[in-house]
């Protein structure tokens, strides 16, 4: 009785395995020429949040950079994160001299302070002048976990925005949508549900036409992810296991374009 119902299941969820087997491509709006900067707060990030852009972008370009704003020494071990970080990105196709570290020393890891909007901007512009970047990716408003030092990055990389010139408008910002907890952990089963698109956007960023990107993960992006954060020896504990199990990050990103004030 069981062996038979077995396989009657098996052969029902082959069209789940097989649509896990790919991804979608780059979306459309995403210009294959972009030059892109993924801003991250700490070691980790790049891997726990980001994987499945960095995949899907890694191998269409080599103009893809990650700027990491701390080591993540708020426990003293931010020296012993520092080379898990270049394994990790390396993983995720960025190698080590397309790969930045910032360190400064009024933007270090802490749980309980945000940073202030102006250094952001004066210590993120110059990779972005130097590295002529068209498309520059990090957190949004809310951070995904909370955490201070995440959305920071959102507020200095809004400010950055509104210090160009007018005429600056080669340099655009997506911020990677927080998702509600009934989704954040929900797995692979949210590439499954287009609706989830629109559930946890806020009615003006559908309204006002904000462009949106999104990208996702098959089984093979999904273990490279998980090879990736296995770099972080010093991360892994066992509630991190337990995220890289559940995270719906693992699977899915979306992002919202960041609008700029100035008119």
């Amino acid at each position: 009785m069981i062996l038979p119902r077995l396989k009657r299941l098996g052969i029902g969820l082959l069209p789940v395995f097989a649509f896990l087997l790919f991804r979608e491509p780059i979306p459309p709006n995403l210009a294959a020429d972009e030059r892109v900067l993924l801003l991250t707060a700490h070691p980790d990030d790049e891997c726990f949040f980001f994987g499945p852009t960095l995949l899907a972008l890694s191998p269409q370009t080599d103009n893809l950079f990650s700027l990491t704003v701390s080591n993540g020494n708020n426990d003293g071990i931010g020296s012993r994160r520092e080379p898990e970080l270049r394994s990790s990105l390396a993983i995720l196709g960025i190698p080590p001299e397309r790969s930045f570290l910032l360190n400064h020393p009024l933007l270090q890891d802490n749980f309980t302070q945000a940073w202030d909007a102006d250094i952001i901007v004066e210590s993120v512009l110059p990779y972005v002048i130097q590295h002529n970047i068209t498309l520059l990716l990090t957190f949004d408003d809310k951070g995904v976990s909370s955490h201070p030092n995440h959305y920071s990055l959102y507020y200095g990389s809004q400010q950055l925005l509104d210090s160009l010139p007018k005429d600056a408008v080669h340099l655009r910002a997506y911020a990677l949508k927080t998702y509600p907890i009934y989704i954040k952990y929900s797995g692979w089963i949210t590439i499954f549900s287009k609706f989830y698109l629109y559930a946890y956007q806020t009615g003006d960023a559908i309204s006002s036409g904000i462009p949106t990107l999104r990208f996702t993960s098959g089984i093979a992006s999904y273990l490279t992810i998980f090879r990736a954060m296995n770099q972080h020896h010093s991360q892994m504990v066992w509630f991190r296991w337990l995220y890289l199990l559940f995270s719906s990050y693992m699977w899915r990103n979306d992002w919202i374009e960041i609008e700029r004030h100035v008119e």
